[in-house]
């Protein structure tokens, strides 16, 4: 078992727990279930594979490379089928598994991975949602060794002494029918997400450049530099206080960067404010904050500001101008004022400005409303499972 006390975020690390038999269900270690089934493949050289991988976090089967077999380096490979539950022995502690899908059936992997098929008394879709169960990864994480999280090697033998709570085949398939159906609704909604991202950046393409203007609106639009629009201010640190966990809805949030990092009593920011990081990840993200708030150093905000320009037509023409490229070379990434002041940006009259930033924002408020409806599907399904993969909840067969 690992040493190393610095786990990522998909790492579970703790001891199993399993949950109280259910009746009906059996407790059994999953090679009862399970049957390891590898395909040797003889790579030849003039013939071309694909060779898939892995994502962690459960993220699914991809193609990683499609080579001839002569440039394939390892030479010990497997044939995969539609159906197969694949474990990457080097990712399995951060979730790496998954069912290979039909568009990559006879597709190949190296002996880095464990390949397996379900004997008659399993449903082999049914282990792709216990694999999200905190047991499951808990089961992965102590059946792997090595004293360095990313170089931990999973043993199969080891796994195998681990007991499951397992329903009985028709329920299993019940079970699985309908998350799978949660899943489908996830997708969805990811896909009506994606479309929406996907149009708003077009929409903010071709209105902050004049390419598409609304009707009524025709004068010309002038250049300018930034430092005619607004100054600048670099926050103030934390205040001591953030670290006492205040209730968000009764006391004010600190912006790190570009982010809440916290909540305080104190505020440094009593005005709508564009904020922008200037440190690390978010160097040269935009937002605007139209609330009372504490800034920290991590971020520059706007002092003064004309009376000509909207500010929030402003962050959405910072935002596609993406300030992040003229931070320091070298080093930690760092933005500071004189380079984001020197930029030159085309700006409409101010009446233009506040219909294109009405657009947007319309545009913003039903991708946030998509968020929102994602969370909360990804929250009713977890919430599921924890109920079906425990028998705490039976479905009728």
């Amino acid at each position: 078992m690992a040493v190393d006390s610095k786990y990522p975020k998909s790492v579970k690390a703790g001891k199993p727990l399993l949950e109280q038999l259910p009746p009906g269900w059996e407790q059994f270690s999953l090679d009862y279930y399970l049957e390891l089934t590898p395909r040797k493949a003889k790579i030849e050289h003039h013939i071309e594979y694909d060779l898939v991988t892995v994502k962690r976090s459960r993220g699914g089967v991809t193609r990683r490379e499609h080579l001839l077999g002569k440039n394939i380096s390892v030479k010990s490979q497997f044939f995969l089928e539609e159906g197969d539950f694949l474990i990457s022995k080097r990712q399995i502690v951060h979730g790496a598994c998954g069912i290979v899908p039909e568009e990559l059936a006879g597709s190949i992997v190296s002996n880095e991975y464990s390949v397996f098929r379900a004997k008659p008394n399993f449903f082999l879709p049914y282990l792709r949602y216990l694999s999200e169960t905190l047991y499951f990864q808990q089961t992965c994480f102590h059946s792997s060794i090595g004293v360095h999280i990313e170089k931990m090697i999973f043993k199969l033998d080891s796994w195998f002494k681990w007991k499951f709570n397992i329903p009985p085949l028709l329920e299993q398939k019940k079970i699985a029918q309908i998350l799978s159906t949660w899943d489908k609704a996830i997708a969805t909604t990811e896909q009506l997400l994606a479309n929406s991202q996907q149009q708003k950046k077009a929409l903010m393409q071709q209105l902050l450049t004049g390419k598409k203007r609304f009707p009524g609106f025709e004068g010309e639009w002038k250049e300018v530099k930034i430092k005619e629009i607004f100054t600048l201010s670099s926050g103030d640190s934390k205040p001591h206080d953030t670290e006492k966990n205040l209730e968000p809805n009764k006391s004010i949030p600190v912006f790190g960067g570009n982010n809440i990092m916290g909540y305080s009593s104190k505020s440094n920011s009593n005005d709508t404010v564009i904020l922008i990081g200037r440190v690390g990840e978010y160097c040269g993200v935009t937002r605007l904050v139209q609330h009372e708030c504490w800034i920290t150093d991590n971020a520059l905000y706007t002092k003064s500001f004309d009376n000509n320009s909207d500010k929030q037509f402003i962050t959405y023409l910072l935002q596609q101008y993406d300030l992040s490229k003229l931070r320091n070379k070298g080093g930690q990434p760092l933005i500071s004022q004189k380079p984001i002041y020197n930029l030159k940006i085309m700006i409409p009259q101010k009446t233009e400005q506040k219909r294109i930033a009405s657009s947007l924002t319309y545009t913003d408020k039903e991708i946030k409303l998509l968020e929102k409806q994602l969370a909360n599907l990804k929250q009713e399904k977890k919430a599921l499972m924890q109920q079906l993969l425990t028998g705490k909840r039976r479905v009728e067969i």
